[in-house]
């Protein structure tokens, strides 16, 4: 397969994971349905394919039977409003298996990642796209979560706060015990991957995603262990690690690394394709780039978290990028 097939493929895959994305949501028109079965039409390999990948999901459609039975009423009402318009009975297969698998299916893995899966639910603390939440250990620690995070409290010995960062970013901050607190200053633990981290008066940020894991101290000492490491994290100075090896430690500015905070994400000098990255922790949907040489394009922004609809928009105009707006929130940049 060339490089224009490979494209095509891509474009297809995402508009029927788009598509599949509405249809569940309950609430496409009757135009939308139309438009999906002519899509259908315009693409019967893809369709084809994803028929044939969720026929392992057959069972699961079988344990949602019962369910659809008990909503039978709905189910009538539905293909009423279809009978005007009937589906061909190739298409109204794969329609009809993609409606009844698509629901266990995409629970455990939602396409794209448009959604939380349900193991995301398990964690003691979450946020969902574009959410931050503060959660309070006690009167002088406190947490500030950023968005697409999970974390979960650790069981601690003696005076010590734990947590772990299962995902996500988040803010720690272990202020200095107010004038004549009584009893034993308690050390703040925060666990992320194979790294623990542990202060008792100082303010770092954590992001981890993946295997990643990069801690930056905004202000006061933060002591870092990991197996292949030990050291002792100062003011604006930064770590990143993963399971395997950890980096040396550099200088940063941890303003634009906690800028978040202030409702605005920086990028000095990031090429396009880690922006893009970046923008999908942040915005409902997700966004596709499709052409490798605009994703090395390197930029140099400031970007209201708020608006990020417009800085896609913004994107395609600087890049001259075509970008193509599919159902769910779903934009494609070429």
């Amino acid at each position: 397969m060339n490089k224009a097939d490979a494209d095509q493929a891509t474009d297809e895959h995402a508009q029927a994971s788009a598509w599949l994305v509405r249809l569940r949501s309950g609430d496409a028109s009757a135009e939308e349905k139309q438009a999906f079965e002519a899509w259908c039409e315009g693409n019967p390999q893809t369709a084809h394919l994803l028929r044939d990948t969720w026929t392992s999901l057959r069972s699961a459609a079988a344990e949602l039977a019962e369910e659809e039975r008990a909503n039978a009423h709905a189910w009538r009402g539905a293909a009423k409003r279809q009978a005007a318009h009937p589906l061909r009975p190739g298409r109204r297969a794969f329609v009809g298996f993609a409606l009844a698998a698509g629901a266990s299916w995409l629970a455990l893995k939602p396409p794209l990642q448009l959604w939380p899966a349900l193991g995301d639910f398990a964690s003691d603390w979450r946020t969902g796209t574009g959410e931050q939440r503060r959660v309070v250990l006690s009167e002088r620690v406190a947490i500030e979560m950023n968005t697409q995070t999970r974390m979960n409290r650790l069981s601690m010995q003696g005076a010590m706060h734990g947590v772990e960062v299962v995902a996500g970013e988040a803010e720690i901050v272990a202020a200095a015990p107010s004038a004549g607190a009584a009893g034993p200053m308690r050390t703040v633990a925060v666990v992320a991957g194979k790294g623990r981290m542990q202060a008792q008066v100082a303010r770092f940020d954590i992001k981890r995603v993946g295997d990643q894991v990069c801690v930056t101290c905004v202000s006061g000492t933060v002591a870092f262990e990991h197996p292949r490491r030990r050291m002792t994290l100062q003011s604006q100075q930064q770590i990143i690690y993963d399971d395997r090896d950890v980096h040396a430690a550099t200088n940063v500015d941890p303003s634009v690394i906690t800028s978040w905070r202030r409702g605005v994400l920086v990028f000095n000098g990031v090429p396009l394709a880690q922006v893009v990255e970046e923008i999908n922790r942040y915005r409902p949907g997700k966004i596709i780039l499709r052409n490798l040489a605009l994703g090395d394009n390197r930029i140099q922004a400031q970007f209201p978290i708020a608006k990020l609809d417009d800085v896609v928009d913004m994107l395609g105009k600087l890049y001259g990028a075509h970008i193509t707006q599919l159902p769910g929130n779903i934009v494609l940049l070429s």
